[in-house]
């Protein structure tokens, strides 16, 4: 049985892509604020907002720019998501408390904040003269899959990251976008799903040097413990579209992708009730008596996998 786990472990890190991020079921583990620009960034645009992620609610922002406090608006939270290092994160925005809304020309900004663990530094890096409205490269989406795994009911809560009937799994091949002056792991990418034809819309933020791939649910017992799992109605089509933002923000507009629909394949674990409903779907490995409820905590760390709360139990 233990050899069972550990290969069906080092399977889903294999299928998550290089290098991949999944995530145990543990309490979520403070992050201290990071913010884009990053540190050590030059020639910054002048009409760039300051996108600062982390986990916890940072606090006590304060911008210094040349050596002079500046005042800030308050934090606009952006969303949920993920940086590529980092795991799950929130995403915030601040500007200037200024009618632009701009950073000081030529000058160094120094961001820091008040975390969990105490002050922290957030980014220190240097603005241009001024601000340009140059378009980046939009990125390109090349496929989408969904899929809507359902568990067995005594399964929800039992120690092995499912919390719900029905989890949401999502992969997605496409091309990161890019924006003039900024570093491809500042480049924060929007991931838009919406029912087709009208409904509900789910947007995942995300950063970092490689791209976001999503989990597909694969092997006997696909466990959800990717960065994100849409809520997904399998009677329904969904639309996809990336868009990617960075320096100059305020300046330039948002390049978007092209729009990709899918349908939402259903699949029931051994166990579960079929999984019905108007797309179909099939059931796939043993019965769940003979799957593992849990895996081993420290085999995780002992990868150098982070430890993140998949979300809160409803």
């Amino acid at each position: 049985m233990a050899r069972w786990v550990v290969a069906g472990l080092i399977g889903t890190l294999a299928g998550v892509g290089a290098p991949s991020l999944v995530n145990a079921c543990g309490a979520l583990q403070p992050l201290a604020p990071v913010g884009l620009p990053r540190s050590g960034a030059t020639g910054v645009s002048t009409a760039t907002s300051i996108v600062v992620f982390g986990r916890g609610t940072p606090t006590g922002f304060s911008l210094m720019a040349g050596g002079q406090s500046i005042p800030l608006d308050a934090p606009v939270e952006l969303g949920a998501g993920a940086d590529a290092t980092s795991g799950r994160v929130t995403f915030w925005r601040l500007r200037p408390a200024t009618t632009d809304g701009f950073l000081v020309a030529s000058s160094e900004h120094v961001l820091t904040a008040t975390s969990q663990t105490g002050p922290v530094s957030v980014t220190t890096f240097t603005t241009a003269a001024g601000y340009d409205k140059a378009q980046g490269v939009a990125p390109a989406l090349n496929a989408l899959h969904l899929w809507r795994v359902r568990y067995p009911v005594s399964d929800i809560n039992s120690g092995n990251c499912v919390f719900d009937e029905y989890h949401g799994f999502i992969t997605v091949d496409y091309t990161p976008g890019s924006v003039p002056n900024t570093a491809v792991d500042s480049v924060v990418h929007a991931f838009t799903l919406a029912q087709k034809n009208g409904g509900t819309t789910q947007t995942f933020l995300y950063t970092g040097g490689t791209p976001f791939v999503g989990l597909e649910p694969t092997g006997a017992y696909p466990t959800p413990i990717g960065l994100w799992h849409p809520d997904l109605d399998p009677t329904r089509e969904y639309c996809l579209t990336v868009s990617a933002v960075g320096d100059g923000d305020i300046a330039r507009l948002p390049v978007s992708s092209q729009s990709v629909c899918a349908q939402v394949v259903q699949l029931s674990v051994g166990g579960a009730p079929p999984p019905g409903g108007a797309g179909g779907g099939c059931a796939i490995g043993a019965p769940a008596d003979v799957l593992p409820r849990a895996w081993p905590l420290a085999f995780v760390f002992a990868l150098g996998v982070g430890v993140v709360r998949r979300r809160g139990r409803r």
